[in-house]
């Protein structure tokens, strides 16, 4: 006999028709987007910032998270007090290389590796890729993530255990799963999660997503037809902010397990924009892997099933689409590659030019308009060492009101990377500060923000206060 599960918020009667089902949260994520902010501090569904989110979770019980030691391996120093490139150089020597032999594999100048294991150049993510693959480690140990050095850390990391339960439970028999929520309720939850990543929020995000997996599942697995869709829509959407929550935080191999089911549950739910999203996503192995051309063509077969497979042209489409040929110009730039860069480029400014207003949106996750177009402009012209151009689109560009908190802490952190590379320390931190006001739990676990604070402390003669503040706050600690 199944169980029900217990509601986790109150105030969800309204019902949906098809149009609402099959559009509401995209049309939902896109109007949080144009306010430029998250709406959930103000829905009646969101938790508060006082009391604990309840997720919904199975009766059976639950794996605990074990405490963390602070620790990246035995005998290994806390990687908070490292920069990336000392990790590098660590590993280098760990794998018997010397640095003209690490050069000579990864294709790289010998210069770039001394200056780099020198904390005297911040490394771009092609370079950490390439020095991943050649030493057999991955880039989030060179990057030391997870962060989970402090123990206010842990709070973000915590729902991390509960989402592997979760996502291994994916192919248990129907009877194994207690009696989900009608969709319509569950929908609101899924709303609220949308909100909480728009917003940069990971730890709210991470207490509902494990309840959310195993609840949706419940709902693929006990459902059939038209609701079976519905669900397996309402799931994809869930895979998708556990992708998110996943990468951000550091764990590629729980990544990889959610690009599969992403995949498997979009197939189910027959909207081809959904599958595109599952494609986008999987893309991103390929990134932490060194395999951008393998991505490049991927990318490639996925839009051209998008434009066969794919019944209406209106908005949605053309973000979906415009955030693909975004995803083309990160590949491209950090295979190495000005001339795809720059095609790919004027490909999205087409696109850009089918959208009214050209304002940013938000549909099936991805973000698409002249705010974003210009961020992974600024982007791959660092990961190009083409930082004139950079500094040029930082200048001239004022990022409009509808890019998102997320997106436009993106902005300032490529930005501090491009002064960062161009000597201008004052300037990178200005950048720093703002990111982190902007987004704070996501600056505060994206690589390239800690290592630019890193080498920030390096440029400074005297590290002024502000500096210092921020090293607190990532936990950065250079006397280590």
């Amino acid at each position: 006999m199944v169980r029900l599960f217990a509601a986790s918020s109150a105030g969800r009667t309204r019902p949906a028709d098809d149009a609402h089902d099959r559009h509401a949260l995209p049309d939902r994520g896109d109007q949080s987007d144009r306010r430029g902010h998250s709406s959930c501090q103000g829905s009646a569904t969101a938790p508060t910032e006082t009391g604990p989110v309840q997720p919904y979770l199975r009766s059976r019980p639950r794996v605990t998270v074990l405490s963390d030691d602070g620790q990246n391996g035995v005998g290994m120093p806390n990687p908070g007090s490292e920069h990336t490139g000392a990790r590098i150089k660590r590993a280098r020597l760990n794998a018997g290389y010397t640095q003209r032999e690490l050069a000579e594999h990864t294709y790289l100048s010998l210069g770039t590796i001394r200056k780099v294991e020198q904390g005297e150049r911040l490394p771009t993510v092609g370079t950490l890729t390439a020095v991943a693959r050649v030493l057999h480690v991955t880039v989030e140990d060179l990057t030391g993530q997870p962060y989970r050095h402090r123990p206010q850390d842990e709070q973000v990391h915590a729902p991390i255990a509960g989402i592997r339960a979760a996502l291994r439970h994916w192919d248990l028999p129907p009877d194994w799963f207690d009696r989900p929520r009608p969709l319509h309720e569950v929908r609101t939850d899924v709303t609220t999660a949308l909100e909480y990543r728009s917003a940069g929020r990971l730890s709210r995000l991470g207490q509902l997503l494990s309840g959310l997996i195993e609840e949706l599942t419940a709902s693929v697995h006990q459902h059939e037809g038209r609701d079976r869709r519905q669900a397996a829509r309402l799931l994809s959407f869930t895979y998708d902010m556990a992708h998110t929550l996943t990468y951000r935080l550091g764990y590629p191999d729980l990544r990889g397990q959610v690009e599969d089911r992403l995949r498997w549950s979009a197939g189910l739910a027959d909207d081809p924009l959904l599958v595109a999203l599952a494609e986008y996503d999987r893309v991103q192995t390929f990134k932490s892997a060194h395999e951008y051309d393998a991505g490049l063509r991927i990318m490639e077969m996925a839009r051209r099933r998008l434009v066969e497979e794919a019944t209406t042209r209106g908005p949605e489409y053309i973000t979906v689409l415009g955030g693909m040929r975004l995803r083309d110009v990160t590949l491209a730039s950090r295979l190495g590659d000005p001339a795809a860069t720059k095609h790919h480029i004027s490909e999205a400014r087409k696109l850009l030019e089918q959208l009214p207003n050209q304002d940013d949106r938000r549909h099936y996750r991805l973000i698409f308009g002249r705010g974003n177009l210009a961020i992974h402009e600024v982007q791959a012209s660092v990961e190009l060492a083409q930082l004139e151009d950079a500094e040029k689109t930082i200048r001239s560009t004022v990022l409009p009101a509808s890019v998102t908190p997320t997106r436009r802490s993106a902005w300032h952190v490529h930005a501090a990377r491009a002064y960062v590379a161009a000597g201008r320390p004052k300037k990178a931190l200005e950048e720093l500060k703002e990111a982190r006001a902007t987004a704070p739990q996501i600056t505060k676990y994206r690589p390239m923000a800690r290592d630019a604070a890193t080498l920030l402390n390096l440029q400074f003669r005297h590290a002024p206060e502000d500096l210092r503040a921020l090293n607190s706050w990532f936990g950065i600690n250079l006397s280590s």
